[in-house]
């Protein structure tokens, strides 16, 4: 009864999906509601509606804006259910692979690490503040900065990674994408205006146009600053490994 009633499920669904694509526009046809009025709006109104002069940035974060704040909870859920199932690492208790290793990392291999590391973080933060006029983003800058840390875990190991940024560091920071966006989601809201508006009445033309940005860069370095503890965070869960649990192991 059970195979009967999901195969009869997923019949209506089959039904349903293709009576929808039988209904959509063939390719490339200029009839196409995103031709006709998403496309052209967005372009024609970007600026003026969505308050990003990068109108990739306005759609993320205007026009479809509680899609990414969405998307950022997803990420935020998805750590806090590796957390709940591995746990975090220990101090004093937790490496990695490379720390347990006898073969020591090539010099070449920590130097060019170290050097250019900071490089990179650099990047990440240029990318992450100029998401606004021009391309970058937070989601970019974030996995900028996630990959260099996983890095430089690969090479130094987990104990030097988790002494330079420990869980009592991490854990605050790993909830600013959500705050960015609800702080000044609600700060629209005070002002009279629609949720994430960026655009606030009642200031003058440079007053607006500097609180526009504000807004904007909060968001971007929130998701970006969040999103790559985020990272960093799942990656030294998933890669610990406790000294204890490995001594039970040992018959």
């Amino acid at each position: 009864m059970k195979r009967l009633l999901v195969l009869v499920a997923l019949a209506v669904i089959g039904v349903t999906l293709l009576y929808g694509i039988g209904k959509m526009p063939p390719m490339d046809s200029r009839a196409s509601p995103d031709k006709t009025h998403v496309v052209p709006r967005y372009l024609g109104h970007g600026e003026e509606e969505a308050g990003a002069k990068n109108i990739i940035t306005g759609v993320i974060l205007n026009y479809r804006g509680y899609d990414t704040m969405g998307e950022v909870s997803v990420i935020f859920s998805a750590l806090c259910a590796v957390i709940a199932i591995l746990d975090r690492e220990k101090k004093g208790r937790s490496r990695s692979g490379v720390d347990a290793s006898r073969v020591r990392t090539s010099l070449i291999v920590t130097t060019v690490v170290r050097f250019s590391l900071p490089v990179v973080m650099l990047f990440a933060v240029y990318t992450m503040l100029h998401g606004e006029p021009s391309p970058g983003g937070g989601f970019q800058g974030g996995a900028i900065v996630g990959a260099s840390i996983i890095l430089f875990t690969i090479v130094f190991g987990l104990a030097v990674s988790t002494k330079r940024i420990p869980p009592g560091a991490r854990v605050p920071m790993e909830s600013v994408n959500m705050l960015g966006f609800l702080s000044m989601g609600f700060i629209g809201l005070a002002f009279g205006v629609q949720f994430l508006t960026y655009i606030l009445p009642g200031l003058g033309v440079a007053a607006a146009e500097t609180v526009r940005k504000l807004m904007l860069d909060v968001i971007e370095l929130g998701i970006g600053i969040g999103g790559g503890i985020i990272f960093i965070s799942i990656v030294f869960s998933m890669i610990r490994e406790d000294r204890y649990e490995l001594q039970q192991d040992v018959p």
